[in-house]
């Protein structure tokens, strides 16, 4: 298991890409989730995507296939204890179609009714949401030249992380921790440059290189 993609949720329509733009970040095709109320902006690295995620639609956020993903929650309500991630994992062994965590299915209507989405069951909003993508594959965006070589995401608990969250930490690149804050932190290459660029207050994200 590898991370796919990680969601951040922003302001409508996410102006906040423009700051990763005028770093330097190249973004990709933006995209929409019919029936899930949500559009997103992205950036495509070479083993990863990072998705700037919004509400567009409340009725559908809201409706009782959707509202068990607590997108409303992470997107439109937010406080100190809400944290404003997601991390998507994908398999690294073809084939491996189940997540290990403990999930439950979501079937949006944007996907083809044999595919499913694996969430995590019984994480605390304070932790980002967790899902398995068993259809997804690294795409090799050779096109793009930068790697993200370790991931650090902060929770604002003092309660222990979840089970799920511990079983993630086993894996390489990623770490989550609790903290003082909502905060993930990418890292670029492997941080070679010894350079840091703090995205706050307009985004939870540090990016170093």
């Amino acid at each position: 298991m590898e991370v796919d993609h990680i969601f951040i949720c922003t302001k409508y329509k996410a102006s906040e890409a423009e700051l990763l733009k005028d770093f330097g970040l190249k973004e990709g095709t933006s995209n929409t989730h019919p029936g899930q109320g949500t559009s997103n902006r992205r950036f495509y690295f070479k083993n990863m995507m990072l998705e700037l995620l919004w509400v567009e639609d409340i009725t559908e956020v809201k409706n009782s296939r959707t509202e068990k993903m607590k997108l409303y929650e992470r997107c439109l309500v937010r406080t100190n204890e809400t944290s404003p991630f997601g991390i998507a994992f994908r398999p690294t062994i073809e084939g491996n179609e189940l997540a290990p965590f403990k999930t439950w299915d979501y079937k949006p209507i944007y996907l083809p009714d044999f595919l499913k989405i694996q969430v995590a069951e019984e994480i605390p909003l304070s932790e980002p949401m967790y899902f398995y993508l068993h259809f997804a594959k690294r795409q090799n965006n050779y096109s793009e030249i930068i790697e993200v070589t370790n991931i650090t995401i902060y929770t604002n608990q003092e309660d222990e992380l979840s089970d799920t969250a511990n079983i993630i930490n086993q894996l390489n690149n990623i770490n989550i921790v609790r903290g003082k804050e909502h905060l993930m932190q990418l890292e670029f290459d492997g941080g070679i440059r010894n350079q840091t660029k703090d995205f706050r207050p307009q985004l939870p994200l540090i990016i170093t290189w």
